[in-house]
């Protein structure tokens, strides 16, 4: 069984990002996209991963296979990075040199208030 959750994507603007999320600059995002997924059935956890590479794929190649990762090309955004963020469901994940950091609810507001 498959369970669907609300994602947002939300791109960092900060020029001079480097590192992990909350290290430095602060981040400062703004909401490209948001869409509706199914979260691959199986262990929450791996499920949760498989969804996040499958947002990172999907922005970063230039056919996309999904409908929201279609849009965001044509809405003209720029590649998926680090230091850039999907929200799933109430949890945040913030894309890293490798894998993907957990960011607290607190460091995701203080970033959309840049």
């Amino acid at each position: 069984m498959t369970t669907t959750i609300n994602a947002t994507v939300y791109l960092n603007d900060t020029t001079t990002f480097r590192g992990r999320f909350g290290e430095g600059l602060p981040a400062q995002l703004r909401e490209a996209t948001r869409f509706t997924a199914q979260l691959p059935a199986g262990d929450p956890a791996s499920a949760v991963i498989a969804l996040l590479r499958t947002v990172f794929d999907e922005l970063n190649v230039d056919d996309p296979s999904t409908e929201w990762a279609q849009q965001y090309r044509r809405d003209r955004n720029r590649s998926f990075s680090v230091g850039d963020v999907v929200v799933l469901g109430e949890t945040a994940w913030a894309c890293a040199s490798f894998g993907w950091d957990s960011i607290s609810a607190e460091q995701l507001r203080d970033a959309l208030s840049h």
